[in-house]
């Protein structure tokens, strides 16, 4: 997810999108540790992470704006 993408949202849209981005974490980490099926692409993780940073920065920046 591009950061132009995020910043043109609402601050309510980036709440409910970084609940949802969490709790895609979880779960791919759950995946990732168990022992029976594992994700195929194991950069997700890295991905989501980022999307998360990028989220979590934009709504610092719009409190801050206010």
């Amino acid at each position: 997810m591009k950061i132009a993408e995020i910043k043109e949202q609402s601050a309510e849209a980036l709440a409910a999108l970084l609940r949802d981005k969490e709790a895609e974490l979880r779960t791919l980490r759950l995946r990732h540790n168990s022992t029976v099926g594992g994700i195929q692409t194991p950069g997700q993780l890295a991905v989501l992470r980022r999307d998360i940073a990028r989220i979590k920065t934009v709504i610092n920046q719009k409190k801050v704006n206010q």
